[in-house]
């Protein structure tokens, strides 16, 4: 029975319950196995003499229970004593409870009385001892998690801005060692060049930073190989020697890992030989904080290229604006975007690109100040922040690195890959308004360079026409992102009139339309050149897609073969995706459309552009059922020669002929050409912009097959024309 649990047990009742028990009584006393320390019902010094002699050899024992209980004899005095184990839960005899009589009383007492009465006494007091003994270790468990939440909870790893992040881990650092109570605590980070060490202030601990720097050999490509926790608790081990050859503490580290699961870094504890062991608990613990390390790293560094993100670069303007604004000094900001990365990506694979990516960090950072920032914006992107410098500087700089891309090469397999940049330039000034329009400023010379014929250097001019032209562009692609996140897209549909003889219910092509924030039906001539200039129309083309299958499916038409067709237009871009005709087949599946009743129309340039993809996509999609038709056709310099290339359905005859069809005996021969070489390779021919009666009286002599345009029908919104439509059970053909 240790000192901490009698101490917080009153004995004192039990001696006075015993004094009741047992009259005849001259001591009563608890007696301790592994000390001499003992606890007496009187103030009697010999009380623990009393109990050491008990202990002795020196004592004339006669035992009624070999485990449980003595009666003896106490040599030189005329006493005797009787004394009950009292056991922990194993069964080993921890202490004694001694009960000392005169001779004379204890030859006329019962003994078997004795021992039952005070067995029952040592139960209770044993039992006491037990429970208090438990919820001493709970008490001390709880104190340490307590502790340890402590740790968890007071350590923030949310970022105001980046400035913070530097602040925040040593932090953490610190407050791992005060909440676990050990000698040190290191956290190596090998990608960022930099490590942060904290030690007990009570401890010594010499050469802290050469300690971090030997963390990162032989134990960190540890963790990295196994990526797991390691306790090392013996020093002598033959694996702590290995791993640790110059650290003579007892470790226990945890890998830091990136979004991707890899090992970017160590969080690890160090105590002295003398100091406790380390636990599963702690562990457990640890790998808490390497999770909160995760997240303050992930948050400021992009997890391909080890780089700042955007979200951390934005900080690193504002200061430099700030400033510019404070002193005058100017700055440069660059926007360093790698060339044809799409190509690279589907020539080579996705690995390839982000290798180049990599290689192109690399190579910028290596050529960097000290004082200059670089960052990972994504899609390819950088941003270069040059602190204190002139734009003549900044444009040397951009000027160095593209000389430095351009005569670098990518050896990827087999295969030599070459690279090239487009920078665009905006000057820090006390005149820039604020971070975004910095930003954007950046980005607007970029496009242009890149507009220009890419791997060049446009400095942003607020006069520059081009520069401006790209502005609105992006004022658009603000406006065309705002839409497509709030499901501000309506579909439209034109009919496409049969001119002979159709067993067609319906033939009609989808148009989109945007609507603005005010509510106001935005014309597609004003969206679709800058929505393509920045990829957002193939994000428009499926959501068209999808919302198209879900109103005809939701009105019953599309469900069985040769009822009709619905157009649905494809641009470009789309055409060139990968796994656009996986996407489409889940949609037909889900709505359960009738394949032969969807037709989709690409434009001829956007099909000549990349008519190995186009050919892909057209052959993949028509397997399935779907039909094609080829729109603008006649336009191109080869489209008759392109044609037979493309397993087409339909020709969409330029609207450009369609219009001077009635006044202009070219326009009028282009028709009549396009539509029989149509016919003799066996496909339907279609005239659209028939915005009179005239026009359509022509188109028929000739014999095309079908016509669109006002004259026929002018768009309106796709569900209240099928509302209309089904509703009075007129076919979808009839005017």
């Amino acid at each position: 029975m240790s000192d901490s649990v009698l101490a917080s047990i009153d004995l004192h009742r039990y001696f006075r319950l015993l004094e009741k028990l047992f009259p005849e009584a001259n001591t009563f006393s608890v007696c301790h196995c592994s000390s001499d320390c003992s606890s007496a019902n009187t103030e009697c010094s010999g009380t623990a003499g009393s109990c050491r002699k008990y202990r002795s050899t020196d004592v004339n024992e006669e035992q009624s229970d070999t485990h449980s209980s003595v009666f003896c004899h106490l040599s030189g005095k005329d006493d005797a004593a009787c004394s009950v184990a009292i056991n922990n839960r194993r069964g080993d005899t921890i202490g004694l409870l001694i009960a000392e009589f005169k001779a004379a009383s204890y030859v006329s007492s019962d003994r078997d009385e004795i021992l039952g009465k005070l067995r029952y006494v040592a139960a209770c007091l044993q039992e006491e001892y037990l429970l208090t003994r438990e919820l001493d270790t709970m008490a001390r468990e709880l104190t340490g998690r307590y502790e340890e939440l402590n740790l968890v909870y007071d350590t923030r790893d949310e970022l105001v801005d980046f400035g913070q992040h530097d602040e925040l881990l040593q932090s953490l650092v610190k407050n791992c060692v005060v909440y676990l109570d050990v000698d040190m605590v290191a956290l190596v980070l090998p990608g960022h060049e930099r490590n942060y060490y904290a030690t007990n202030k009570n401890l010594h601990i010499p050469d802290t930073p050469e300690l971090a720097v030997h963390l990162q050999t032989g134990l960190y490509e540890h963790l990295r190989e196994a990526n797991e926790c390691i306790i090392l608790n013996d020093i002598t081990s033959t694996l702590h020697r290995r791993l640790c050859p110059d650290i003579p503490y007892k470790i226990l580290a945890t890998p830091i890992h990136n979004t991707d699961f890899e090992v970017i870094g160590m969080l690890a504890c160090l105590n002295h030989s003398h100091r406790p062991d380390f636990f599963n608990s702690g562990r457990s613990v640890l790998e808490v904080m390497s999770k909160k390390v995760s997240k303050i790293i992930m948050t400021n560094y992009d997890s391909l290229t080890g780089l700042l993100t955007s979200r951390a670069f934005k900080s690193v303007i504002a200061r430099s604006l700030n400033a510019a604004r404070l002193t005058g000094q100017t700055g440069c900001l660059l926007n360093i975007d790698l060339d044809q990365l799409k190509i690279v990506n589907d020539n080579y694979g996705r690995e390839a690109g982000d290798a180049a990516i990599k290689q192109l960090g690399k190579s910028i950072k290596e050529k960097l100040r000290t004082s200059d920032t670089i960052a990972y914006l994504g899609e390819g992107r950088f941003g270069l922040m040059l602190d204190k410098c002139s734009v003549s500087q900044g444009i040397s700089v951009a000027e160095t690195l593209r000389k430095l891309i351009e005569e670098s090469e990518l050896y990827w397999k087999s295969s030599t890959i070459d690279l090239s940049v487009s920078i665009g330039l905006a000057v820090i000034d006390p005149g820039m308004p604020d971070t975004d329009a910095a930003l954007e400023a950046a980005e607007l010379a970029r496009d242009t360079a890149k507009a220009s014929g890419r791997n060049r250097i446009q400095v942003y001019n607020h006069g520059d026409k081009d520069i401006m032209l790209r502005k609105g562009q992006m004022r658009w692609v603000n406006l065309i992102q705002n839409a497509l996140r709030d499901n501000r897209f309506v579909i439209y549909c034109q009919k496409i009139l049969p001119l002979g003889a159709s067993v067609e219910d319906y033939h009609l092509e989808t148009l989109v339309r945007m609507v603005d924030e005010e509510g106001s039906i935005v014309a597609p001539g004003k969206f679709i050149a800058p929505a393509e200039q920045y990829h957002l129309m193939t994000v428009i083309d499926q959501w068209v897609i999808s919302n198209t299958f879900r109103m005809i499916a939701g009105h019953g038409i599309a469900q069985t073969p040769v009822e009709g067709k619905v157009s649905i237009n494809l641009c470009g871009q789309s055409m060139a995706e990968r796994g656009i005709v996986d996407r489409i087949s889940r949609l037909m599946h889900q709505y359960e459309i009738e394949p032969s009743c969807i037709c989709f129309e690409v434009t001829e340039t956007a099909a000549i552009r990349n008519i190995d993809a186009a050919r892909h996509i057209i052959n993949d999609l028509c397997a399935m059922g779907c039909q094609f038709s080829l729109d603008d056709f006649g336009t191109g310099m080869s489209s008759f020669s392109y044609l037979k290339e493309l397993p087409v359905n339909y020709l969409k005859i330029d609207g450009s002929f369609i219009r001077k069809i009635t006044e202009d005996a070219v326009a009028r021969a282009m028709v009549t050409s396009i539509n029989d070489i149509g016919h003799v390779m066996g496909l339907k021919t279609i005239a659209e912009y028939v915005e009179n009666a005239a026009i359509l009286h022509d188109i028929e002599a000739i014999g095309v097959d079908y016509a669109q345009g006002n004259e026929i029908m002018k768009p309106a919104p796709l569900e209240q024309y099928l509302e209309d439509q089904i509703s009075e059970r007129k076919p979808l053909q009839a005017g």
